[in-house]
């Protein structure tokens, strides 16, 4: 598995393959927090080719915020199904504190949709953050590699976390988000307009009667 990803990727530097990525790229959801508080970023990403199945990702973090990681040490952080169902999520810290994201595909599986939420990580704002908006950033080379070893690049993809003491702000904000966010059914494709069931805006699922 990882093999296979390294392999991908190696071929795709190997013959400089560097194709045009308006329509293969990635782009973060915003987000909003307490201080001391926890969130989720969301990576996402929109992709005109039907068969992509890797990406990798570096973000560095702004000084307020850091990752949440679990007891062993890894960022916390969770593959999205409906777009990645057969792929596997390495997330690691490198040795300049930032978070490397990996994720490959274990079976040939494809990723599924045009765009919409690949992955999210968890960040906390530190207790002594000032109020105001923080700004995340991908450093390098994002790629997208397709099944003919071909990368798609994405350079200073960036992303906002709105850090307040007000809860009542990052409800608003929050909603106000959401209300630009695309739609997605259950199969990651998205959709012009909420249908009847379950669908996917943003960060949650909603159920719509």
């Amino acid at each position: 598995m990882k093999t296979r990803y390294i392999s991908l990727l190696s071929a795709a530097l190997l013959w400089g393959t560097a194709l045009a990525g308006d329509d293969n790229s990635f782009y973060f959801t915003d987000a909003a927090v307490l201080p001391g508080g926890q969130t989720s970023i969301e990576l996402c990403m929109r992709s005109s080719a039907t068969d992509l199945t890797c990406l990798e990702a570096e973000v560095q973090l702004p000084e307020g915020l850091s990752l949440v990681c679990d007891e062993e040490g890894i960022p916390v952080a969770t593959l999205y199904r409906n777009r990645v169902a057969g792929h596997d999520l390495q997330a690691g810290i490198l040795e300049n504190g930032n978070l490397k994201l990996l994720v490959s595909d274990i079976d040939g599986s494809l990723f599924g949709g045009e765009e919409g939420p690949i992955l999210s990580f968890r960040v906390q704002a530190s207790a002594s953050a000032p109020t105001g908006e923080y700004t995340l950033q991908t450093t390098g080379e994002s790629l997208l590699v397709n099944t003919s070893a071909e990368a798609f690049y994405s350079t200073g993809v960036t992303g906002n976390v709105l850090v307040t003491d007000d809860a009542t702000s990052i409800a608003s904000h929050l909603s106000e988000t959401e209300g630009t966010l695309p739609v997605y059914n259950l199969s990651g494709q998205r959709i012009a307009r909420k249908q009847r069931g379950v669908n996917i805006v943003g960060r949650r699922k909603e159920l719509n009667k």
